[in-house]
Parts: C-alpha cells; structure tokens; sequence
C-alpha cells in the first residue's frame, strides 16, 4: 500500500513537471526552471505561473494597452 501511494505521488509529480514545461516552452519562459517547481511544488506554482505571465505581458505592451485573446 506504501509503495502505490509513493509511486503515486512520484507519477503526479513527473506529471506536473511536463505540463510546467510544455507551458513554459509555449510562453517562452524558462523550460528547466518552470519544470523542476512544478515536480517540487506541484499545482501549487500554476498562480505564481500566471502572475509572471501577465508580468511579462504589462511589461511588453504596458498597462495601458487592451491585450485580446481571439
């Protein structure tokens, strides 16, 4: 039972850190960085994700330009 529930969590982790690195590498962020705070913290990082995003955004466009998602 010890050992599923390891191996469960090893698996959500490695999980984790795939999506943080396809994420990353579509955002242009960087992939190692991203990826091993999503094995480490898991979905715990997506907001500190998305704050950086929109950092990245205000600080190419700057606060007074409407940015639309089509």
């Amino acid at each position: 039972m010890l050992l599923l529930i390891v191996l469960l969590v090893v698996f959500f982790s490695v999980l984790c850190g795939i999506f943080f690195y396809c994420q990353a590498l579509v955002t242009g962020f960087g992939c190692k960085r991203w990826t091993l705070a999503g094995m480490f913290f898991g979905p715990l990082i997506w907001p500190m994700f998305l704050m950086k995003k929109r950092m990245q955004l205000n600080y190419l466009f700057g606060f007074d330009q409407l940015i639309i998602r089509a």
